[in-house]
């Protein structure tokens, strides 16, 4: 059993330069793995506006996932579906790397999913996390909690202004308040201020819990 992620850019046929956009996610997703490297298979484009990684446990994808939403630049997002259940390799005279099985399914059903929740009643739903009905019902009986999670995270992102996940983010990574300050152009009060208001707090403890766990 691994997870599989796969990622879509939110939008991306309005983005003025989508080959902008495409250098500034894979450069995210190379900075969070080399901060934290836990991906099974690191960040790869796939076709078009996706985006596919493995991860070993349910916790690294959802840590990297958050992560890598705060670590993107003011006007882009992603969207993510995380899938668990076996992943097997595709033989190909043509590619290097073609993969299928029910990991991939769950994924492709819960991106799909998320992006019916953002465009419905939920907008700012970023996240979704599908397991694949031949796992155990221990890990199925997981996708309720997990998904609650999600939504909860994903609207206190939404509703952080780009400063704050800047701020956040360089915090996960090691910066300290003095640095930020200096980067963004602001004061250490005013960076203090951004990452310590109870919801960020809320969310940085939740993916530090993860992240130990």
């Amino acid at each position: 059993m691994v997870v599989a992620v796969i990622a879509d850019i939110v939008a991306s046929r309005a983005a003025q330069d989508r080959d902008a956009v495409q250098r500034e996610i894979e450069a995210a997703a190379r900075e969070v793995e080399r901060v934290r490297p836990r991906a099974v298979q690191e960040w790869w484009p796939t076709f078009s506006d996706e985006f596919q990684a493995v991860y070993r446990t349910v916790e690294d994808a959802l840590v990297a996932t958050l992560h890598l939403q705060l670590a993107l630049p003011e006007g882009v997002g992603c969207r993510f579906g995380i899938g668990v259940g076996d992943i097997v390799p595709v033989e190909s005279l043509l590619a290097d790397r073609i993969q299928d099985g029910p990991g991939w399914w769950a994924a492709r059903s819960a991106i799909d999913h998320a992006n019916e929740l953002d465009k419905g009643r939920l907008p700012g739903v970023r996240s979704w996390f599908a397991v694949h009905e031949s796992e155990p019902e221990a890990l199925r009986e997981r996708v309720p909690v997990v998904n609650a999670y999600l939504l909860l995270r994903d609207q206190v992102v939404a509703d952080m202004n780009p400063r704050a996940r800047r701020a956040t983010y360089d915090t996960w990574r090691g910066l300290q308040q003095k640095e930020i300050a200096a980067k963004e152009g602001i004061t250490q009060a005013a960076v203090s201020q951004a990452i310590n208001k109870p919801l960020v707090r809320a969310l940085r403890l939740g993916a530090r819990g993860l992240a130990d766990g």
